[in-house]
């Protein structure tokens, strides 16, 4: 007699695989860390803007940062801050933890992987693949390392998973609310992350063709129209807005606009091609999944008589959206593999494509204990070797992920020097504060940092507006950058590396030392 499960007992037996998974990957370790690692520098571009809602009180719309450009407010926005100023109001009320904007981050995500699954089981009807999929989604390499992290793409993407759902529901019950509910989701995730909304266009993309052309059915369905509409004014009301914010104040900080692939030479087209295959679409996704998911989309698209027809035509418009984002951002695709998060719905959209083919053309294999234990022990592998990627950019001292076949001797090494280097670098602002006040650096001070080619990493970790070698400003580096960072306000130098207190050039700006560690010295200018 085959066993039946409760809902209840489904959603525990999913909850705790789940937790387990998380727990793999270091998620709850990490959950009080600091930003750190893998794309530190827009970590903490993110928690420079929650830092100044913090402790300034800033207006919602007037968000700022610690970098202050060459003499300018520092007032810059990227996108919606709906969350950076809500885990800053939290702070004000319980004082300043890591771990409340990690878990905000890391519970959005749980709960878009958890409505995927009720997305599942209401289209498949099939309790092991509804626990699957969100799993197999979870085994990214991307979600494993920045589902608890301080960055907005995930949690763009999980919303986007949320508003699934009640597309599902207003789909299969004609049920106005479930709209409305989906579309408030993906304007909240389009305010997040434009990327977002590639399932949005999609899903708007039939319904145009069934209203207007298959069913001419505007008169009785005009007012599915209005949510549809409402998100996408709202979304160009506030991108508008942040590009006259940006180009009223700070304009070089976050992308606005496009880097399409025709505006870079052959050279950096291959250049950038050969990183986004080597290095990045792995850590997207595992590389031999994917190409079987591409495998498999190629085998439904040559049976496509037999698919399901939304999905098929969805899944054809994410795929062809997928690509005009690549080709329109491609110039990124040389190290910021987070910019991928969002096109991961490509994972869900061709598993529940392929679903439900088998479910309806092939019940026998769909039903398959032979390939349900397959797939979940090709899962143990996908998360086992995104659990080692994550682990060993928070610490390579674990010697289950160190010693991994997952790792090469390159990536290993690369780690070690990373861990060693920060240690040595930036390790030390993270509790510089009580130095400040020893030698007398006031909260208000400004300072200018070297070396720090990012905008707000040691800005930020020693909570001090200023100014350092971001090498995308006018002004030159070494004494020019400090002379003109003292005609903008900068009072105190910060130096992070101690090679540099050897430099001929800066030996003037080093007669007045005032406090300092191992490895941070302080001048006053």
């Amino acid at each position: 007699m085959r066993r039946t499960y409760t809902p209840l007992q489904i959603n525990l037996i999913y909850g705790v695989l789940f937790l387990l998974i998380a727990w793999l990957y270091g998620t709850f370790e990490t959950m009080d860390r600091g930003p750190y690692s893998r794309h530190q520098w827009r970590q903490t571009d993110c928690l420079s803007i929650t830092q100044h809602y913090y402790q300034d009180n800033l207006p919602f719309l007037e968000p700022e940062i610690h970098w202050r450009g060459e003499g300018e407010s520092g007032k810059t926005i990227s996108e919606f801050p709906i969350i950076y100023y809500t885990v800053a109001k939290i702070w004000q009320v319980t004082g300043k933890h890591y771990w409340i904007y990690r878990g905000i981050s890391f519970l959005i995500m749980a709960i878009g992987l958890f409505y995927l699954k009720k997305l599942c089981q209401l289209f498949l009807k099939d309790n092991f693949w509804a626990i699957f999929v969100p799993l197999f989604v979870f085994s990214s390499p991307i979600l494993a390392y920045y589902s608890n992290n301080f960055m907005m793409n995930s949690n763009a993407f999980a919303l986007a998973l949320i508003a699934a759902y009640h597309f599902y529901r207003h789909r299969t019950e004609k049920s106005y609310k479930h709209l409305v509910y989906a579309c408030i989701l993906f304007l909240f995730a389009g305010l997040l992350k434009i990327t977002a909304l590639l399932l949005f266009f999609g899903l708007g993309a039939i319904f145009l063709y069934e209203m207007l052309i298959k069913e001419r059915s505007f008169k009785q369905r005009w007012k599915e129209v209005l949510p549809y509409v409402s998100v996408l004014i709202l979304i160009f009301i506030w991108y508008s807005y942040a590009g006259h914010y940006n180009a009223n104040n700070m304009s070089v900080v976050f992308l606005q606009g496009l880097l399409p692939i025709w505006d870079l030479s052959w050279e950096d087209i291959y250049s950038n091609w050969k990183l986004l295959n080597s290095e990045l679409k792995p850590a997207y996704f595992n590389v031999p999944a994917l190409s079987l998911l591409g495998i498999i989309f190629i085998g439904v698209i040559i049976n496509y008589k037999k698919a399901n027809r939304y999905v098929f035509a969805l899944s054809l418009l994410i795929t062809a959206g997928i690509i005009g984002y690549i080709l329109l951002f491609f110039q990124v695709f040389n190290q910021h593999e987070y910019y991928l998060t969002n096109l991961l719905i490509f994972i869900p959209m061709i598993s529940l494509l392929f679903l439900d083919y088998l479910k309806n053309h092939h019940e026998g294999i769909f039903k398959s204990k032979t390939l349900k234990i397959t797939v979940s022990i090709a899962l143990l592998y996908l998360v086992y070797s995104a659990a080692v990627q994550t682990v060993v950019k928070y610490d390579i001292g674990k010697e289950w992920a160190k010693n991994s076949f997952i790792l090469t001797k390159e990536d290993v090494a690369f780690w070690e020097w990373y861990h060693w280097d920060y240690n040595n670098t930036f390790k030390e602002l993270e509790t510089i504060e009580p130095v400040f006040q020893k030698a007398g650096v006031q909260l208000d001070d400004k300072v200018v940092s070297i070396p720090d080619g990012s905008l707000n990493i040691s800005l930020y970790l020693m909570n001090r507006d200023g100014y350092n070698s971001y090498p995308g400003q006018k002004e030159p580096t070494g004494p020019a950058l400090i002379e003109n960072s003292k005609k903008w306000g900068a009072k105190y130098l910060v130096v992070t590396n101690n090679d540099l207190l050897g430099d001929s050039l800066l030996q003037p700006y080093f007669e007045h030392k005032v406090g300092g560690t191992e490895h941070v010295s302080i001048f006053k200018l």
